[in-house]
Formats: structure tokens, C-alpha cells, sequence
């Protein structure tokens, strides 16, 4: 499960930077190119033998209970644990991290807007967990970008 949550969105190197940088709404066809990183984080982990439940899970992350999700729309009980765990952070992370289209959220307001996507989107039992596991956390601490050479590395 730790696998699958640092390699979920490894399928975002095959989507442009025009699109996952863009800060206005995407087009529908710019959706429709997002929606395929699930599937292409499926196509780089499923080869590897010793992945293969890693990369069900990782690949399953936008999947939703209700089977409205994204890219094989599994619902309910097709859902492991594990992938319903992956779910739950990867939500957490959107929310508290800054994009370039908003800033990032609060942790408090993070959890609050999650509550509201439990039954239909995401598993209450995990949701419920997260107050706990986040705990004492204000903000997420912002990611050091290394498009400059180490040394002049810049928080953003």
C-alpha cells in the first residue's frame, strides 16, 4: 500500500505539463487526457512481477464506491482496503497542496470537504481514520522543486 501511494501518479509523466500546470479549467479534451493517468500508471507498474497489487491499487486511486470513477469503474467491494486508503490521501494531498489554479487548503477545511464525499466517493471507515493520522498538522509543508540545480532549489 505504501508503494501504491508514492507510485499512484507515476501515469501523470505521460500528461502534458500544459495541462497539469494550467491554471484555468481544463477543456473537456484536457480532462479526457487526464483521465488516462490511472491507466498509464497501470501500463508502467503491471509488468513488473513483484507490483502487481501495487499497481491494482495505484491504479484504482480515482476509482469511487459508487463505480463512477475513473479508468475501469470498479465500485464497492472491488475496492480493497489498501486502494481505498490510496484513495483517501491522494484526496487529502489535492486538497492540501497548492495548485496553480487555487491555493492549498487548510488541513481542518481538508477533512470537512471529505466527510461530505464519503458513501458515493470514499470509504467512511478510512475517512473517519484521517483526523487521527493528520493530527497536529496546520499544513502540508510545500514541495522543494528541483527545476533549478540543487543548490538554488526554491520552496514554491
Amino acid at each position: 500500500m505504501a508503494r501504491a501511494g508514492l507510485l499512484h501518479d507515476i501515469g501523470k509523466l505521460g500528461i502534458p505539463n500544459t495541462i497539469l500546470d494550467k491554471a484555468e479549467p481544463l477543456t473537456p479534451r484536457e480532462w479526457e487526457v487526464i483521465r488516462r493517468h490511472p491507466l498509464l500508471s497501470w501500463e508502467i507498474l503491471s509488468p513488473i512481477p513483484s507490483f502487481e497489487t501495487v499497481a491494482d491499487m495505484a491504479a484504482s486511486h480515482h476509482e469511487r464506491l459508487d463505480g463512477s470513477g475513473y479508468f475501469r469503474g470498479r465500485a464497492g467491494e472491488a475496492l480493497s482496503l489498501g486502494t481505498r486508503i490510496v484513495a483517501v490521501a491522494d484526496v487529502f494531498e489535492a486538497l492540501t497542496a497548492h495548485r496553480p489554479y487555487r491555493s492549498a487548503m487548510p488541513v481542518e477545511e481538508a477533512v470537512a470537504v471529505m466527510r461530505t464525499m464519503v458513501g458515493d466517493h470514499l470509504a467512511a471507515e478510512v475517512v473517519a481514520a484521517l483526523p487521527d493520522t493528520v493530527a497536529g498538522l496546520t499544513a502540508i509543508p510545500e514541495p522543494i522543486l528541483l527545476t533549478d540545480p540543487p543548490d538554488q532549489a526554491q520552496r514554491v
